[in-house]
């Protein structure tokens, strides 16, 4: 008798104080999962990708939100390639295995709206969780801009 009124107190006490850590924990894991909710949107929220081109391939969207002018006549813009499962193809057999989770590419390029002039200064390419498949940077080579091409129709968005 003396034994069942130890331990039945303490077995009260060890079901609340179970019941408390649970709720700290479920409290605890909430917070983790809105977190990574929000790092996980960062992007959608830090972008808006607007499209301006579209190809059997890939739909070309750009970053109408994080646009800068590091001088007066010149223009950085964020382009981005969602590639169609069609594109995906393609690049497998051009560049191998390593793209077919192959999701989209993200070019930064400048362009020089008075002499109608892009130049490319890094591009990556992303696959379908979101992993860099390769990253490339490029020379600071400029090119002039050819009529009725992609980079007309991100010239005509930007340089207004």
């Amino acid at each position: 008798m003396e034994i069942d009124r130890i331990i039945e107190p303490r077995s009260k006490n060890l079901k609340k104080e179970g019941v408390t850590r649970m709720k700290s924990l479920l409290g605890k894991l909430g917070v983790i999962l809105i977190g990574l909710a929000i790092v996980g949107c960062a992007e959608v929220w830090g972008a808006d990708w607007k499209l301006f081109g579209d190809h059997d391939n890939y739909l070309i969207y750009y970053d109408t939100q994080n646009i800068t002018r590091p001088s007066k006549n010149i223009v950085r813009v964020w382009i981005r390639w969602d590639y169609t499962k069609k594109g995906v193809m393609d690049m497998v057999g051009k560049f191998g295995k390593k793209y077919e989770n192959l999701d989209y590419l993200k070019y930064l390029c400048e362009i020089n709206c008075v002499e109608k002039m892009i130049r490319y200064l890094s591009a990556t390419y992303y696959d379908n969780k979101g992993k860099v498949i390769l990253s490339l940077s490029y020379s600071p080579e400029q090119y002039s801009i050819v009529p009725e091409s992609i980079a007309e129709s991100l010239y005509k968005e930007v340089c207004k």
